[in-house]
């Protein structure tokens, strides 16, 4: 049989969740780079990600987590980190502190390269 090693923890595997799954248990991604997506269902710019995050999740490279959050509901969310615009993406740490912030990317390969 294949060593473990070649089998990536659901830690470190790339991956596309919503902030519910995240917010459940986010100490499971902090091996990795997490991106919080504030994405509206009116918003074409969001959609176009969603589908492209969500029709090739292989897409998504190895280490980073994408976890869509609501722009319209979680107001909470969008106010602690300071978001004014939906399809802003916000990369935080393991303690859910911001480390960067950008908007305009669509691919899991272009979220991965604003990463810091």
């Amino acid at each position: 049989s294949a060593p473990s090693s070649a089998t990536p923890a659901p830690a470190t595997k790339g991956s596309y969740i919503d902030y519910a799954a995240y917010a459940a248990n986010p100490g499971m991604y902090s091996a990795g780079k997490v991106v919080l997506f504030f994405h509206a269902g009116w918003c074409p710019k969001c959609r176009e990600t969603d589908k492209n995050l969500t029709s090739d999740p292989a897409s998504v490279p190895v280490g980073l987590t994408v976890v869509k959050a609501d722009f319209d509901n979680d107001n909470d969310l969008r106010q602690k980190y300071g978001v004014g615009v939906q399809h802003t993406f916000v990369q935080v740490d393991a303690d859910g502190n911001e480390l960067a912030t950008w908007t305009g990317t669509y691919t899991g390969a272009d979220i991965a390269g604003k990463t810091v």
